[in-house]
């Protein structure tokens, strides 16, 4: 059998915040990491996000069984969004590479019949409708270790 993962644990302090509005067919994922580049913020994360999205592709599970989900629009509605981003190619990300942008975003949306839906946003595949205001916080890392996982 396998020994779990180790737990990562981490000591901080939050930094700056950005408020931002998204234009047209921006994508989601993509402007959040824009953001945190053009503000210098190795990671961020994510306090609040308010608008539309022309449809949202939403994955549901891991690795091999993974599934991709299509909620057509237009107007697809964002009820929640929590997650973070690393500028810096931080762990736990849904991009491979050191050093590239990783972003993790979870999320809630309704289609234009009120039908809800949840998920990870894919990258790509989220592009404001109309506007998107989002609220992005700095985490500035003091300690950072591994611990065995336990029950």
């Amino acid at each position: 059998m396998n020994a779990p993962a180790p737990v990562v644990v981490e000591s901080g302090h939050y930094g700056r915040l950005v408020v931002a509005r998204l234009k047209p067919n921006e994508d989601l994922v993509e402007a959040l990491e824009a953001l945190c580049a053009a503000h210098a913020i190795a990671r961020a994360v994510v306090r609040s996000v308010v608008g539309s999205l022309v449809e949202a592709q939403l994955a549901r599970g891991h690795g091999s069984t993974a599934q991709s989900l299509l909620v057509p629009g237009p107007g697809v509605e964002i009820l929640t969004v929590s997650g973070e981003v690393w500028a810096d190619g931080g762990q736990g990300a849904d991009t491979p590479g050191p050093g590239a942008a990783r972003t993790s975003l979870n999320g809630i949306v309704a289609d234009t019949e009120g039908q809800m839906y949840a998920g990870r946003f894919v990258r790509g595949g989220n592009r404001s409708f109309i506007t998107i205001e989002v609220t992005l916080q700095e985490w500035i890392v003091e300690t950072r270790r591994e611990e065995a996982a336990g029950c």
